[in-house]
């Protein structure tokens, strides 16, 4: 059997760098003319980047078994997603963080799975990231990637792709953030 497993929404493409407090002030001042600058995509680089199907209100998710609609819980797929945490950065020598790329992308994601014996929705492990404290936005989810039973999918094709408006960049005060834990500890030791 031939098991599909698709997503018609909003793709995204985040990143998050720490950068200098030269470069914050830089692309405070310079707002969404800082993506023109060196060369195409250079923000795309880093460790801390996503690139997959946004999950909100208005995300279509559908399920098919040779060609069928099935039956599926949507809530399954943020049941154990991955929280990106600007925290990760606390312990470093960064002092700020930047967010930048796009959430708007209108298209489609399938992954597909041929040779499927059976089909169970609790079968299926969802790579998900969680930008909620980032972005500002409770449940901004990211899928990144969906295995079947163990398995990556035979094939994934992204589809009906219409362009995307690059997001105002987002700088993230990383001593502010420090300062506001130290006082969420010391408030917490003196309860």
């Amino acid at each position: 059997m031939k098991l599909s497993f698709e997503i018609h929404g909003q793709c995204c493409d985040l990143a998050l760098h720490p950068v200098s407090e030269q470069t914050a002030k830089k692309i405070n001042k310079k707002g969404s003319a800082i993506y023109k600058e060196k060369y195409m995509n250079w923000w795309r680089a880093g460790k801390t980047t996503t690139c997959g199907m946004r999950l909100d209100k208005d995300t279509l998710v559908r399920v098919t078994l040779d060609g069928k609609s099935l039956e599926f819980d949507a809530s399954l797929i943020t049941r154990n997603s991955q929280e990106i945490r600007r925290s990760m950065y606390l312990g470093s020598k960064a002092k700020y963080l930047a967010v930048m790329g796009y959430d708007d992308e209108v298209c489609s994601c399938v992954w597909t799975w041929e040779h499927v014996s059976s089909f169970a929705p609790e079968r299926f492990n969802f790579f998900v990231q969680q930008w909620d404290r980032i972005m500002g936005i409770p449940g901004y989810y990211v899928v990144d990637n969906v295995l079947f039973n163990e398995r990556f999918a035979d094939s994934h094709n992204w589809c009906e792709s219409k362009g995307f408006n690059l997001i105002q960049p987002k700088i993230i005060d990383l001593d502010a953030l420090r300062a506001q834990r130290a006082k969420t500890i010391l408030q917490t030791a003196g309860a």
